[in-house]
């Protein structure tokens, strides 16, 4: 009976800590820890490259506030991050939030 109760436990568990895509990203992330230095300039050009092409689109004809502030405040805020030097974990989720987030805003700005 014991036996049962803490497989059952144990399942509950796995169940509450893996979202996922989340847990996939994460252990990715974890993954890619030894190469940091060379993922974060890579991040770093991407990110801002994206972020470049987003706030081009909101400043063509009429001028999208909200699209220009979110492009410069997150390629400025993943930038910062990686610069600082802290965990990989927060510069990775920083920089997929960054792009993730401008290609969004890019596809609504070609509509």
């Amino acid at each position: 009976m014991e036996a049962t109760k803490d497989m059952t436990h144990e399942k509950l568990y796995q169940k509450t800590t893996g979202f996922g895509i989340i847990t996939y990203i994460n252990k990715k992330i974890n993954e890619g820890e030894k190469n940091r230095i060379g993922i974060s300039i890579i991040l770093i050009t991407v990110g801002s490259m994206i972020a470049s092409i987003t706030a081009a689109l909101a400043v063509d004809g009429k001028v999208n506030l909200f699209a220009l502030i979110f492009a410069c405040v997150t390629a400025m805020g993943a930038n910062a991050v990686a610069i600082s030097q802290r965990s990989f974990k927060t510069i990775a989720w920083a920089f997929i939030i960054n792009i993730l987030g401008n290609i969004i805003l890019i596809f609504y700005l070609l509509m």
